[in-house]
């Protein structure tokens, strides 16, 4: 009798023993962990040793969404005029000069670096609140020419409107992507000129090599 019982006891605790292990094991595969290494450019917590960031293409497109304004580019200038009739037939403009530097040809990873955009107004002849100015930003190749993702590197913002659009210099810092921020090897650097919500955007493509 006593050794019955002594085995309905162990095969108890057995049968314990397996379900302890068993939660153990759901709750290991199920969890998530966050790794809180990964800042900055790149999916990687890996920073880039040695190498280059290389010009591979530059390309340029207008992205009119109000379609009012007709850009003249010419390198790396662009002309924005934006022109349109309210209701009253009163006729308003804005016009607006972007020159901007050069971008590089490499980039070492890291490295402190800086940008220089003129803008120039060539005309503001409304009370609108039109916005106009230029952003400068570096992100994974492929992503949204408008809007900078979280992990982007911003280089330079400046904005102009109705109340103050005087002629401007400015020049953005920035340190050069550390890390990838795909498995692409490549970012591009995005120069966005607008003029209310019509755009003339300028990438520039660059390949890390080894």
């Amino acid at each position: 009798m006593k050794t019955n019982k002594m085995n309905k006891i162990s095969m108890f605790l057995l049968l314990m023993a397996l379900a302890v292990m068993f939660s153990t094991q759901f709750k290991a595969q199920n969890m998530t962990t966050t790794d809180g290494s990964n800042q900055g450019a790149g999916t990687s917590a890996e920073e880039l040793v040695g190498g280059s960031w290389v010009l591979a293409d530059v390309e340029s497109k207008s992205i009119n969404t109000s379609n009012i304004t007709k850009w003249s580019p010419k390198g790396t200038e662009a002309v924005g005029d934006c022109s349109w009739k309210d209701i009253l037939e009163i006729v308003h403009t804005v016009s607006s000069g972007f020159k901007w530097q050069e971008p590089p040809q490499t980039m070492q990873p890291g490295s402190y670096m800086n940008l220089e955009v003129i803008y120039t107004n060539l005309d503001y002849a409304t009370t609108a609140k039109i916005n106009t100015g230029v952003k400068i930003f570096i992100e994974r190749s492929g992503a949204n020419y408008l809007t900078m993702e979280p992990n982007g590197i911003e280089v330079l913002k400046l904005n102009k409107d109705n109340k103050q659009y005087a002629n401007e210099v400015k020049k953005g810092f920035f340190y050069a992507p550390k890390s990838r921020f795909d498995e692409t090897n490549q970012c591009q650097l995005v120069i966005d000129c607008y003029v209310g919500k019509d755009h003339y955007v300028t990438t520039y493509t660059y390949n890390y090599q080894p």
